[in-house]
Parts: structure tokens; C-alpha cells; sequence
């Protein structure tokens, strides 16, 4: 009989739900009772038509199912999008009801023990993780252009394209091999161009639609631009409106796709395998605090280096908006960690220790 562990979807912020009940797929009525041992029943099912729980640790829980402990790629590509499926419906279904983070395709733990190994040593990555994404899902924006069509029209409106166009015919193939060349560089260089002002128009009138944005790998060659916005749940109609604004701006030039909402897997990176004090002492020296320092220290830093990263300062500079990310980051991490000492003590701390030693014997990590 092969070994069993638990399969985790997405982690959450724990909260006690009322009982509600449920169908099995095989039609058996199943009913939510609440915490039972720690574990919480859905009331769903995923991997394997297996029952959906929750394994608790503090505040947060991981949302799990028994699962055989079995090698993912070694599974025929009709099972594996199979489990990929359900693993994205168990993620949609449970992201209806709660704040997620959720985690990468194919994770088992060996023991229901190791789950909350996990949910311990990562505590505070997950907490910052579900306060970014609080009420907020992810969009994506799909772009695509006809390449010939607008080359058609790039001809037909640009004079010097025309004017090499007309030389290469009132000269032999060899004479004008030159200006064949020329004349692709300058198509190329203008599509290029082209292209750039469709990402940067479409960005900037989405942008402010949301919290954060990424430029993901593109599909295909007719493919332009792959976004994700993180995005208020309650402005949906907003982006929806905005979507159809932009369909008929580029009317006969782009073509749309946009999917959502979605579990926000762009932008909720957890290493599991970074230590927390490893975690803390990044964050506290990218905003070039002392090892003993107080929450007013903190703030004076981080409003410091965001007004001199600010996007309004350094707009279409990406290395300084994904600067302005990192330092936005590094506060959440502070932050949560100061008030995670505060929670502790049961009073409001004048200086908080940075510190390996005391970091490392915080509540938060035990």
C-alpha cells in the first residue's frame, strides 16, 4: 500500500465557519462540523475525489487532502492536467469564502506533523503574503496583434518606408540588396517601436485599476504583452468597463483576453526553505535599520527610500519600480514582525531587537 501525505492547495487566515453541508461526488451527504482536532472539514473535494480540510497553526491554515506520495512528473500528461485541474478548482472554490495564498502545483507533505512544521516555519512569510492579497484577486490581461496587418498600414503612413520601397524597384537585385536591408531594419525598428506603445498605453490605463502588476512570458509570436494585476475584488466592474474601452480604442488592430479573478499566484512568491531571521535581516538591510530599533525608525526609513524610488519620480525606470516593490515588502515584513512582539507582550515595544538570537526566539518562530 503506497504511503499517504497530504496534498496543500492554498493557505488562509483561520477562521471558525458555521456548518453547512455538502455532497460528495458520489452523491453521500457530508456535513461541515467545524474544528475537529484541528482539522476543519469544506465540505468539497479535490485530488482524487479526496476530502478538502484545513490544518490549523495560530492564526492560519493550510488547506490540504490525502494523497498518495507519488512523483508528479512521472504522470502521462492526461492524468497530470487532470491533478492540475482540481487543483486549481480547489483554489477557486475555497478563494469564494477567504483571503489566499496560494501555493504552487504539486506539493505533498509526508505527514499532516509536517504540514504544520511548514505553517510554523514559514508563519511569517504567510502572514505578510495574505495581508498584500487581502480582499484582492488576480486578472490577467492576454495582448495580441497581426503583425501583417499592421505592416500593411506602417507602409502605407510612413513616408521613409515608401521612399525605400520605391528605390528597391527602380533598382536591379543586386543594387539594391543595401536598401533591402535598410528597409527591414527600419520595419523592424518601427513594429518594435509599435509594439512598445501598445504595452505602455495598455499598462498605464490598467495600472491604476490596481495594487500591483506583472509582465508575464508570452504565449506565442502574436502575442505582445501577458499581464497580471492585482486587483481589489469590489472594482471587478471597473476593470471590466476598462477592458471594453480598450477593445474599442484598438478595435481591428489587438485583440483582448482577460481572466479572473484568480487565486494571486503572481504575486504571492513564498520560499519555503528561507528562515525567518534570514527573512527579517534582508528586509531590515534594504531599509538600513540598525539591529535595535524603534517602530518610528522604521517608518522614517521606509518613507525616506519610497519618496526617493517613488514611480511618479522615475516613470518606464522598471528597475526602480521593482525597487520601490522590495522596499514596499521589506516594511510589510518589519511591520508584522513588530507586531507580532507586541501580541507577545501584551504592550507596544519602544525598541524591537533584530537580532539573530532574539528573532530566533520570538513567538513567531519557535
Amino acid at each position: 500500500m503506497e504511503n499517504e501525505g497530504k496534498y496543500i492547495y492554498c493557505i488562509i487566515k483561520h477562521r471558525t465557519r458555521a456548518p453547512k453541508e455538502s455532497k460528495h461526488p458520489t452523491g453521500q451527504a457530508s456535513t461541515v462540523r467545524g474544528k475537529e482536532s484541528g482539522n476543519q472539514r469544506f465540505g468539497f473535494w479535490g485530488i482524487n475525489n479526496r476530502e478538502v480540510t484545513l490544518l490549523s497553526y495560530k492564526d492560519i491554515a493550510a488547506v490540504v487532502s490525502p494523497i498518495p506520495i507519488i512523483n508528479f512528473d512521472r504522470l502521462d500528461k492526461k492524468e497530470l492536467v487532470r491533478y492540475v485541474a482540481s487543483h486549481q478548482e480547489v483554489s477557486e472554490k475555497v478563494m469564494k469564502d477567504y483571503d489566499l495564498v496560494p501555493m504552487v502545483f504539486g506539493i505533498i507533505a509526508p505527514s499532516a506533523d509536517e504540514v504544520l512544521r511548514i505553517l510554523e516555519k514559514a508563519y511569517l512569510q504567510f502572514k505578510t503574503a495574505l495581508k498584500q492579497v487581502k480582499g484582492k484577486a488576480e486578472f490577467v490581461v492576454q495582448v495580441w496583434w497581426n503583425p501583417k496587418k499592421l505592416l500593411e498600414e506602417l507602409v502605407n503612413i510612413n513616408p521613409e518606408i515608401q521612399k525605400l520601397k520605391q528605390e528597391i524597384s527602380s533598382k536591379g537585385d543586386i543594387l539594391a540588396l543595401p536598401i533591402k536591408l535598410k528597409l527591414g531594419k527600419l520595419v523592424f525598428q518601427e513594429l518594435e517601436t509599435q509594439r512598445k506603445n501598445f504595452i505602455n498605453d495598455i499598462h498605464a490605463f490598467l495600472r491604476n485599476s490596481s495594487y500591483d502588476s506583472t509582465l508575464n512570458k508570452l504565449i506565442n509570436e502574436e502575442m505582445i504583452a501577458n499581464f497580471s494585476f492585482l486587483i481589489e475584488k469590489n472594482r471587478e466592474s471597473e476593470l471590466d468597463a476598462k477592458m471594453q474601452e480598450l477593445g474599442r480604442k484598438y478595435e481591428g488592430k489587438l485583440r483582448f483576453k482577460y481572466i479572473g479573478p484568480t487565486p494571486p499566484y503572481s504575486f504571492t512568491k513564498i520560499n519555503l526553505s528561507l528562515g525567518n531571521f534570514e527573512l527579517i535581516d534582508k528586509a531590515r538591510k534594504l531599509l538600513g535599520l540598525a539591529e535595535v530599533v524603534s517602530f518610528d525608525e522604521i517608518k522614517k526609513s521606509y518613507y525616506i527610500l519610497s519618496h526617493q524610488y517613488h514611480p511618479d519620480k522615475h516613470q518606464g525606470d522598471l528597475r526602480k519600480e521593482e525597487q520601490i516593490k522590495k522596499i514596499n515588502e521589506a516594511r510589510s515584513i518589519l511591520k508584522n514582525y513588530c507586531q507580532s512582539c507586541d501580541e507577545l507582550l501584551g504592550q507596544k515595544n519602544q525598541k524591537y531587537s533584530f537580532k539573530k538570537e532574539d528573532v530566533e526566539n520570538s513567538l513567531i518562530i519557535k
